[in-house]
């Protein structure tokens, strides 16, 4: 990502960690005052850091915590691994009863199976009236999407003329392309 103040904003409207969480905590996160940054920053303050369990690149997330820690004056502490290591981390955690994480950010199926597990806990922030309704999966505000991932499709020029391209999904289903199709197999995406 080449925007760390987006990312920052995106920071402060993540999921929140809610396995820790008692009635004030959720006050916390629902507040809607006209000093809940004032309120929140002196929270983190106290806390000494926050503490983000991510996927996103070493580099993106050096940014991030940059820009945050300039804006804010919190240290952020950033732990990077796959998806599946930031769910298990946090699985192991929450049946530990130890509260690390103040947010996961990852792929939306690894966020919902937080969700599911009840590690979420619903947040508000202003920030929420400028996102598209299509970043909250199911209605919900324990979660929202900071950022998306777009698969295409591409056809070698060579081997497939303009008027030969499909102009559905279901158009690949027509025998022309049996043998001429190829996906990417690996989770080279992000790691």
């Amino acid at each position: 990502m080449k925007r760390p103040s987006c990312l920052a904003a995106a920071l402060a409207c993540l999921a929140a960690a809610a396995f820790a969480q008692t009635p004030s905590s959720r006050d916390i996160y629902m507040y809607q005052g006209a000093d809940r940054d004032a309120r929140l920053v002196a929270g983190a303050k106290k806390e000494g850091q926050v503490l983000l369990y991510s996927t996103m690149t070493v580099a993106d997330g050096k940014a991030l915590a940059t820009a945050f820690e300039q804006k804010h004056g919190v240290r952020v502490n950033h732990w990077r691994g796959s998806a599946e290591k930031i769910v298990s981390r946090a699985l192991a955690e929450a049946r530990a009863r130890r509260h690390e994480a103040d947010v996961f950010e990852t792929s939306s199926h690894r966020i919902e199976a937080l969700y599911r597990e009840r590690l979420l806990e619903d947040f508000h922030t202003p920030v929420l009236r400028d996102i598209v309704p299509e970043a909250f999966p199911r209605g919900h505000r324990q979660y929202v999407a900071d950022r998306f991932a777009f698969f295409v499709m591409g056809y070698n020029t060579s081997l497939v003329k303009r008027e030969e391209l499909p102009a559905t999904y279901e158009d690949l289903l027509h025998p022309r392309w049996t043998g001429r199709i190829t996906i990417e197999g690996t989770d080279v995406l992000w790691f």
